[in-house]
């Protein structure tokens, strides 16, 4: 599998008239200043930023209106990506410029194929929907965050919560766990599911169908009591008089079943769209009068939100959006009420007319009163037998809807048992041997055995690093856990193996010793064809490293020039779009 490396990028700031270009070469790289505040850790996000990966970058970046390209090449494939705002621009190998209006869908789609990135995540609100998550999910294992990554691992960008537990299935897919072929026997579960979905509301709709016949006309203890034969023979005779009057009878039954399904339906999101429009306005409220700035910490997840002015009008746009939902949503109710009143008033004509045909099946006063009493009884079997057809009918459909649900579980549960098949028990537990040997072999190497590996089984119990050893030694814990896992993709070769950025190794405050080891360390560990990106400040103690790396030296001026903005701003038109 080829590996991804970065071969350049150009940014510029039309706020502030300033531009530059930075090159990386294919193996070491380091990116390096005098200070901590000079602008490494944003260069390197940079390059992430603009291929669609949004690292947390300050908000005074965000002030100066950035665009920004990223040369890149897989193989032997030269690529090029543009951004600016939200919208990205491909250029694939003797290509034309491709645009795309956000970073999800399609070009989450498109970049996943340029970089063998098969993993699929269910959608939040529609989980039968699988999509091909952003490429941040691609980039998670290849970057280690200086502010994010080394107190939580999988954590090195933001919002990634927009796919519940979305965890387990990346980790897995990125260290081999789960192969392509997975997805795409997950599509086919999603998709029967999607089926199953419908079928069960189908079978929904049916049971309140059931339910109105009864409602309506209460069966005749007789007709019930009918074989199919009887049934049959006493339908033949009636069926010349009423085959019209029971037709319209049964639709009018099927309609007033259906306004009431849609009516709960309806009901249900009206209610949803009036506590997301009070929800909002609170809000909104809170984000004018409670909260101090243009910034909102999380209390529970550590976040940080914009509450910027554009943000909270959005809040308002969205409450808007809401509004007009209850609008329309109490409209449709309100002409479903009606449509409700003239079926009733038409089911009781059309039970009037029913009524008069009954009369002819009734006995004269005349007659005996053995023979009146035979009689009688045929006075409510025109109302029983029409409720005895509607039931029937609706009882096959439901059948019919429950046999397809049997099945649908029945083909899942054989797509989920090629699933397993596709990695062996076996196979799992020597990746599982494998992982935990090169984790204690790096932990050795680092002098950080007092990390408890012990809990440590796979990739996947990367929580039960934190909390052991000192605060330097179980920093240099999780980076033999990064290297581990890196290791694994390379071995698992399931996607194409992306430059691996490390922002500031020397966390907490490392010996001497060991920060030089750890640089020893990671260019003797990360994989021969790989390049290595380093974010540090400019010491003797990574002089072994410095020697072997192409050095991008950060001065006063920081990332941007003035005087290298004409000459770099006209590569940045894109498709000259923009």
């Amino acid at each position: 599998m080829p590996n991804l490396v970065f071969k350049r990028l150009t940014i510029a700031s039309d706020t502030l008239k300033s531009a530059n270009q930075y090159n990386f070469k294919p193996r070491f790289n380091l990116i390096t200043g005098n200070d901590n505040s000079i602008g490494k850790s944003t260069l390197a996000k940079l390059l992430f930023w603009t291929l669609g990966g949004d690292p947390s970058l300050d908000f005074t970046w965000q002030s100066f209106d950035v665009r920004a390209l990223v040369d890149f090449s897989i193989g032997n494939a030269a690529y090029q990506v543009g951004r600016y705002g939200n919208t990205m621009f491909l250029r694939r190998p003797d290509g034309d410029w491709e645009r795309f209006q956000k970073i999800t869908g399609e070009y989450s789609e498109v970049f996943a194929e340029i970089t063998k990135f098969s993993a699929l995540l269910p959608n939040r609100k529609e989980t039968t929907t699988l999509e091909s998550p952003p490429p941040a999910y691609y980039f998670l294992p290849f970057y280690v965050d200086q502010q994010r990554s080394w107190s939580q691992t999988w954590n090195s960008f933001p919002n990634l919560a927009q796919y519940a537990r979305w965890q387990k299935t990346i980790i897995q897919y990125h260290t081999g766990y789960l192969r392509p072929e997975f997805f795409s026997i997950e599509e086919k579960i999603a998709q029967s599911t999607l089926e199953k979905k419908n079928a069960e509301s189908e079978v929904k709709k049916i049971e309140t169908a059931i339910e109105v016949v009864k409602a309506y006309i209460p069966t005749n203890e007789k007709t019930v009591a009918l074989t199919n034969s009887e049934f049959d023979e006493l339908s033949a005779e009636v069926c010349i008089e009423i085959s019209k009057l029971q037709a319209t009878q049964e639709e009018l039954f099927r309609m007033i079943a259906e306004i009431q399904t849609e009516r709960i339906y309806l009901q249900g999101q009206l209610d949803l769209a009036k506590l997301a429009s009070a929800e909002l306005e609170k809000d909104y409220t809170f984000s004018v009068e409670c909260v101090a700035g243009e910034t909102l910490i999380c209390p529970l997840c550590g976040t940080i939100h914009d509450n910027s002015s554009p943000n909270r009008a959005s809040i308002l746009a969205d409450k808007d959006e809401a509004d007009n939902q209850v609008e329309t949503l109490s409209a449709k109710i309100s002409r479903l009420d009606k449509k409700y009143i003239q079926s009733q008033e038409r089911l009781t004509t059309t039970r009037s007319e029913i009524g008069v045909i009954n009369s002819k099946y009734k006995q004269d006063e005349t007659s005996s009163e053995g023979e009146a009493e035979s009689k009688s009884e045929m006075h409510s079997f025109l109302d029983g037998l029409a409720s005895r057809s509607v039931q029937k009918h609706v009882q096959r459909t439901m059948e019919t809807k429950t046999a397809l649900i049997r099945n649908i579980n029945r083909t899942n549960r054989a797509l989920r048992d090629d699933q397993k098949k596709l990695l062996p028990k076996e196979e799992r537990e020597e990746m599982d041997a494998a992982f935990k040997e090169n984790l204690a072999k790096y932990i050795n190497v680092l002098k950080a055995q007092g990390v408890n590996l012990s809990p440590i089984e796979s990739s996947l119990d990367y929580k039960k690093l934190y909390g052991s050893g000192g605060a330097a030694e179980s920093t240099r814990g999780i980076l033999a856990y990064y290297m581990a896992v890196l290791h694994q993709i390379h071995t698992a070769k399931n996607e194409v193996f992306s430059a691996v950025i490390i922002d500031t190794p020397n966390q907490q405050e490392q010996a001497d010793f060991n920060y030089e080891k750890i640089l020893q360390f990671l260019m003797n560990t990360i994989p021969s064809d790989a390049q290595l990106i380093l974010c540090a400040m400019n010491r003797k103690e990574i002089g072994a490293y410095k020697q072997s790396a192409y050095v991008i030296a950060l001065d006063d001026d920081k990332i941007l020039s003035r005087t290298k903005y004409n000459e770099f701003r006209t590569m940045l038109n894109f498709d000259d779009s923009i």
